[in-house]
């Protein structure tokens, strides 16, 4: 399982980028991508403010 980014939702804020303790999202075409690094801990999750983010299998 990893964090997973509705890119219809995500608006490139970063905000998920500076909360990941492992650096595993990026903003990418001004949006967040997730990466194989994620360790399911979800606090971007809990910081998106448009909730883009989800944990997905």
């Amino acid at each position: 399982m990893k964090a997973a980014v509705d890119q219809e939702k995500c608006m490139g804020c970063g905000l998920c980028v500076d909360i990941c303790p492992v650096e595993a999202i990026q903003i990418v075409d001004e949006k967040a991508v997730v990466d194989d690094s994620c360790i399911e801990c979800g606090a971007c999750i809990d910081e998106c403010p448009t909730e883009a983010i989800t944990l997905q299998d």
